[in-house]
């Protein structure tokens, strides 16, 4: 069994495993199992990171990703942390240690650190110690589930590669590649200090030769102060002309270049401010624009609205009336019906059916007689009693008749008494009074209808007033709330500023601000403030106070502390004069000696009269000191908030005074909306009461109209009853009259038989006549049912109608009121709509008319800038040349003053024998040109102080120049001539032959010596490089060699273990590994051949899934076994093996755990069943990782023993 090599893995919030946990690694195998997902691989990732590695390696691309994110149960962490325990008793680490812990840690901010044995080391000395161990950057260390069947995948050049690691060539590579930068960097140290060499040693061999330079000088003297006296004359007189001429100009055009300028920027100013008034008119425009489209498509949806409701309500009238028209049609058929079922049935002549029985026994009676008659053997006294009935029955009938006459005479009597006649008029004086009164109540309902027109009118009016005013008024509101947040902003600045470091410690001691209660004119305060300037946020303390704020920075006035006074200008007026209030005094005293002037081409004009420590300013606050000094302080950031919230305070009062306004006169409005609208419901309550007196109206003039129909049909069948009775009495009277005349004397048989005929003839015609009378009432009487029952039929359909019709009306008039209110809703909205439109369209005009009139105003001051920018333009370009000029007299005058100066310092004395030079040197400075061992240049060379004695001569040097320029002024023979550059080089020719007087030689000798020593070191550098280099190549060359001899040595024996690998693990067959020979490579790579037991020798892309992961696992295994690693983890390499090939597998490992430490994580039974020890992983609801462990080989021992144990107990039983 292996040795021992990796004790232990401890996990710290490395990703899921968030618990500290440890994995204790027994030597041999050691199996780690789990369901997919418990966190089996990132105990891989945790030895990779461990390790070093980063990235894709472990499955993550920040720092943060590899910590415990958390989850719906759990916390996220903030550490993660690896620790490993390597054995070292062997010496595998270069450390004196047994046992070698490295950690490595990472928290969510992105740092990371390395420890080796709890102390802290760089990433670079850890790989260096573990590529030393053979695990740094080592592709056998960890083999994945794809690794396997990558390297059979890979082509011959990178499976070469992979041989490579596992030959270990690959760290002679990393030292070979390390080596060819070393030997690349020196190279490169080793060029440049041959281009340092080739700089210097020009400069070595000039100084060399200035240094044998020591002699000749003297002769050269005596020509050169001749030189320097006389161009130094001529050249001060040239340079004094020429800038007194250019300074002359150039002030002339600086000042009015500073006008346009002064105007241009006021221009600019007032363009400011109309581009903000310009964006305010145009928010201001858009907004309005805004507000009139919402307010058109309020006006349109209430249009639309309105039309839909008019529709509506169209609809709701016509159904109104169709309904009417059924209700009245149905009325008629009902009135038609009541009028037919009022008919009395017609009344059928009792009379005349108790006549037409009486005539049909007389008729019968009649014809028995006449049959008697007729019979054989009729005698005469039968005739004559024949005859004698035949009379008898006449006189009956007669005296019958007579009775029917009186009765009828009787009936019609009570007929003619009847008063039917007054009840129709009765009848119809109530229906004249009920149409009277349904009129008024029309004309009545009709005032109404118009009083809610003009109520709902009213209302509408009201409601578009209040809802243009109210929107005004939310607008102006709106307004101030904008004003005011931008005031409360400004405020919070204030405060803020007032609160800085220096405020607040200043009122801490008992401070006060400069500006506190001051009160400045408003068109002199840019002056006052540009004069001011930093001291504006100053502060006033006492000399104590000022002490304790040593350390704060801004600006301090201290009490009591007098300054000198200076004089008023005598031409402008002061600054003060603009102050309104000073408490204190301290701003009188601060500007004294200020003067305020309209514009900078005054105050240039004044600039020659300022007393000395004045100034002036303008009043748009430019700032001119003396010599001409144009500034322009910026005002303060105080004073500008000061002034942008008094404007705005001023603006908020206005806009709130106009908001409460329009507010006031919204609830004036709302008042009379409120009065209106009550006018509108009293006006409606009174059409609803008309409309409802309408209906009762209406009702009483049918019913009148029932009424006067009845009496009507009464006095109709009166009339029907009295002609009928008339009629009858008639016919009764002719009936009687013709008994009475029809009675004749018969005798004898014939003659009572004649009789008999003549009495059956009467009968039967009298018969007929009452027999039809008879039908008729009887037809009419079923007529009259007919016709009733189909009336009672009609009106129960008609009833149902006017019912349902009434249901179906009134829902209508409900839906009718209800849309008349809606429709004065409506009618207000639209008409309110419409009157917010014409505001909106009013306001956006005059909106646009400001809009124009404000760019017409910017048009015209972009105008005026574009004039005052051309003009600025034209005078900056005369005044460039101007600059120039003066720059380049300047720096050609301080040349003239340095040369002098330096001339002054090296020939000195020489130059003090010259009278023109003597002549221009103050007495005090003259010893010093005259003896350089007196006077303070003595002091200044005697203490070595060369800044003193340069300077010194450069105040000489200034001194002479200005005499020189002084006396060519005063010469009066015109301006002076330029001087001649060829006499100027002649003079530079001298100056470099004679050289410095006074130790010039030693310096240069110093420098020389310097110099050469330089040179030197840097030639032995070079020596040393070149032996760095040599050094570096003979290491590269070393290394190859090394490698080549390495590799071919460790794959020879992976030839052998490969095969021999391939031959277990397929139970024969053959394998082999091969050089791929082509021509010009210098490297080949590495072609595998394999032929599986009873198959032919074929490519691997043509073996199944099975054969080519066991051929990986072979060439892999071969790796491991020829150059075994002190611990090497398989992740789940035999997930593509089937339960045969697992068993073959397994048993490779058990060999190869005689070498090499494994750790493998699986998920096959028989790969667990080889292992020596087993860990368990599994996540938990809070999805954290939990690991337990268990031994094997004990596990088996405590099985064998309580299996004994049973068989001893079964035994003795």
């Amino acid at each position: 069994m292996s040795r021992l090599r990796l004790r232990e893995v401890r996990l710290s919030g490395f990703k899921t495993f968030a618990d500290k946990t440890t994995i204790a690694f027994t030597p041999g195998i050691t199996a780690i199992v789990g369901p997919n997902g418990s966190g089996k691989s990132n105990i891989v990732d945790a030895l990779r990171w461990a390790l070093g590695e980063a990235g894709r390696g472990i499955r993550s691309k920040r720092v943060d990703e590899v910590i415990f994110a958390g989850s719906e149960k759990r916390r996220q962490l903030g550490l993660a942390e690896v620790s490993l325990s390597i054995a070292n008793d062997d010496g595998l680490f270069d450390l004196p240690f047994t046992e070698i812990e490295i950690a490595r840690r990472a928290d969510r901010g992105g740092g990371q650190e390395y420890l080796l044995n709890r102390e802290r080391v760089r990433l670079r000395d850890l790989n260096e110690l573990l590529d030393g161990a053979g695990l740094a950057e080592n592709g056998l260390l960890f083999i994945g589930q794809g690794a396997v069947d990558q390297a059979l995948s890979l082509r011959a050049e990178e499976r070469r590669a992979l041989v490579e690691e596992f030959a270990g060539t690959a760290r002679h590579e990393r030292r070979r590649a390390r080596a060819e930068s070393e030997m690349k960097e020196a190279t490169e140290n080793r060029a440049r200090v041959e281009e340092i060499l080739a700089a210097l040693r020009p400069q070595e061999r000039r100084l060399a030769t200035l240094a044998r330079q020591e002699a000749g000088r003297d002769e050269l003297l005596s020509e050169a102060v001749d030189w320097i006296a006389t161009l130094g004359a001529q050249r001060s007189g040239w340079f004094t002309t020429r800038r007194l001429q250019s300074r002359t100009r150039l002030s002339e055009v600086s000042a009015e270049l500073a006008t346009v300028r002064e105007a241009l920027r006021s221009a600019d100013g007032e363009a400011q401010v109309r581009r903000v008034r310009l964006a305010e008119a145009r928010l201001a425009l858009e907004a309005a624009r805004q507000q009139l489209e919402a307010a058109r498509a309020t006006r349109e949806a209430a249009e639309r609205n309105r039309a839909r409701s008019d529709a509506e309500a169209a609809a709701v009238q016509r159904d109104t009336e169709r309904l009417s028209a059924e209700v009245a049609a149905a009325e008629r058929e009902v009135f038609a019906v009541e009028q037919i079922r009022a008919t009395p049935a017609p009344a059928a002549d009792a009379e005349a059916a108790a006549a037409l029985e009486l005539l049909d026994a007389d008729l019968a009676t009649a014809r028995r007689e006449l049959r008697a008659l007729s019979g054989e053997g009729s005698s005469e006294a039968a005739s004559g009693q024949s005859l004698l009935r035949a009379e008898r029955s006449r006189s009956s009938e007669l005296a019958e008749t007579e009775a029917r006459i009186l009765r009828s005479e009787a009936e019609i009597e009570a007929v003619e008494a009847d008063h039917s006649a007054e009840e129709l008029i009765a009848a119809t004086g109530r229906r004249d009074t009920a149409a009277a009164a349904y009129t008024e109540v029309a004309s009545r309902l009709e005032r109404a209808t118009a009083a809610v027109t003009a109520a709902e009118a009213a209302e509408a009016k009201a409601r578009a007033l209040v809802g243009d005013r109210d929107s005004a008024a939310r607008a102006a509101e709106a307004e101030s709330a904008t004003l005011q947040g931008r005031l409360s902003a400004l405020e919070a600045r204030r405060t803020a500023l007032q609160e800085r470091a220096l405020a607040r410690a200043a009122r801490a001691i008992g401070g006060r601000s400069l500006l506190a209660g001051v009160e400045i004119r408003e068109e002199g305060r840019s002056a006052v403030l540009a004069a001011l300037g930093a001291l504006a946020r100053g502060f006033i303390v006492d000399r104590s106070g000022a002490t304790l704020l040593d350390d704060e920075q801004g600006a301090l006035l201290i009490e009591g502390v007098t300054q000198a006074a200076i004089a008023d200008h005598p031409t402008l007026p002061r600054l003060s004069g603009e102050i309104i209030n000073d408490p204190d005094g301290v701003l009188q005293r601060i500007l004294a000696g200020v003067a305020v002037a309209p514009s900078v081409a005054s105050a240039l004009d004044a600039l020659q009269d300022l007393p000395a420590g004045g100034l002036i300013v303008t009043r748009g606050g430019a700032v001119i000191r003396a010599g001409g000094l144009v500034t322009r302080e910026t005002e303060s950031e105080d004073a500008l908030l000061d002034t942008e919230a008094t404007r705005l305070a001023g603006e908020l009062e206005r806009r709130s005074a106009a908001s409460a306004a329009l507010r006031a006169e919204a609830n004036a409005e709302d008042g009379r909306l409120a009065e209106a609208v009550k006018g509108a419901l009293a006006s409606r309550a009174a059409d609803l009461a008309a409309r409802s007196a309408m209906r009762s109206a209406a009702d009483l003039r049918a019913e009148a109209e029932r009424d006067l129909a009845a009496a009507m049909r009464k006095s109709a069948d009166r009339e029907a009853r009295l002609h009928h009775l008339t009629e009858t009495l008639r016919s009764l009277r002719a009936r009687r009259d013709q008994l009475q005349t029809s009675a004749q004397g018969t005798t004898g048989s014939g003659g009572a038989a004649q009789e008999w005929q003549d009495r059956i003839r009467e009968l039967t015609e009298r018969r007929g006549v009452i027999s039809a009378a008879v039908e008729a009432d009887r037809q009419a009487l079923r007529t009259w049912e007919i016709a009733r029952a189909r009336g009672d039929a009609s009106v129960a359909a008609a009833t149902a109608r006017i019912a349902r019709a009434a249901e179906e009306r009134g829902a209508l008039e409900s839906r009718s009121a209800a849309l008349q209110v809606e429709r004065s809703d409506l009618i207000g909205r639209s008409e309110a709509a419409q009157v917010a439109v014409a505001e909106r369209e009013r306001l956006v005009q005059t909106l646009a008319e400001q809009q124009e009139a404000i760019e017409r105003e910017s048009a015209a001051d972009e105008e005026r800038k574009r004039t005052l920018r051309g003009r600025e333009g034209h005078l900056d370009e005369a005044l460039r040349p101007l600059e120039r000029d003066a720059q380049g007299l300047e720096f050609e005058y301080e040349r003239l003053i340095e040369e002098l100066s330096g001339d002054l310092a090296a020939f000195g004395r020489r130059l003090a024998d010259d009278a023109r030079i003597a002549a221009g040197i103050p007495a005090h400075l003259r010893t010093s040109v005259a003896d350089p061992a007196e006077g303070e240049l003595a002091d200044a060379v005697g203490s070595d102080n060369n800044a003193a004695r340069e300077a010194i001569a450069r105040e000489q040097a200034v001194a002479l120049l200005e005499h020189w320029g002084t006396a060519a002024g005063r010469g009066g023979a015109g301006a002076p001539s330029a001087p001649d550059p060829e006499e100027i080089r002649t003079l530079e020719r001298l100056r470099r032959k004679i050289g410095p007087l006074d130790a010039g030689g030693a310096s240069v000798a110093i420098e020389h010596r310097e110099l050469r020593d330089r040179l030197e070191s840097l030639e032995a550098q070079t020596v040393d490089l070149d032996g760095a280099i040599a050094k570096a190549s003979e290491l590269m060359n070393e290394l190859d060699r090394l490698v080549e001899s390495t590799f071919a040595e460790q794959f020879t024996a992976l030839q052998s273990s490969f095969s021999a690998n391939f031959q277990l693990l397929f139970g024969g067959g053959d394998a082999q590994l091969r050089l791929a020979t082509e021509d010009g490579v210098r490297r080949p790579g590495v072609e595998i051949d394999a032929r599986p037991p009873l198959k032919r020798r074929q490519q691997l892309s043509l073996l199944s899934g099975g054969e080519r992961a066991l051929t990986g696992v072979a060439l892999l295994l071969g790796m491991l076994a020829v150059r075994p690693l002190p611990f090497v983890v398989l992740d789940e390499v035999d997930a593509a093996l089937d339960e045969a090939n697992v068993t073959r597998f397994g048993d490779a490992i058990r060999e190869l755990s005689e070498r090499t430490q494994v750790i493998v994580i699986t998920h096959n039974r028989g790969t667990v069943e080889v292992a020596d020890s087993l860990w368990g992983v599994t996540a938990g609801e809070d999805a954290a990782s939990r690991v337990f462990g268990l031994r094997l080989d004990e596990a088996k021992k405590i099985a064998d023993a309580a299996r004994a144990e049973r068989a001893e107990r079964e035994a003795i039983r």
